[in-house]
């Protein structure tokens, strides 16, 4: 398996995220299990390790700028 990369796992999360949210227009619920796909995908450990290695201001810009960049319109919500 290739070495996980914050930015991969939040792409990953945000394009799940965004085939979630067309569906439940709720935004936790679709984080939620947009995250726990991830966490099949790479494996729990590898998903809580780059997870704590980032750091806060890291992983909002990158994760917002990942939805944005994904599905704007389900900001809008």
């Amino acid at each position: 398996m290739l070495e996980l990369t914050l930015s991969t796992l939040l792409n990953t999360v945000a394009a799940d995220f965004c085939a979630i949210m067309e569906q439940e227009k709720d935004y936790l619920k679709s984080a939620l299990i947009a995250y726990s796909m991830a966490n099949d995908t790479y494996g729990s450990e590898n998903v809580r390790k780059i997870i704590s290695e980032s750091k806060h201001h890291e992983l909002k810009i990158l994760a917002v700028s990942s939805v944005i960049s994904k599905c704007p319109e389900q900001l809008n919500q």
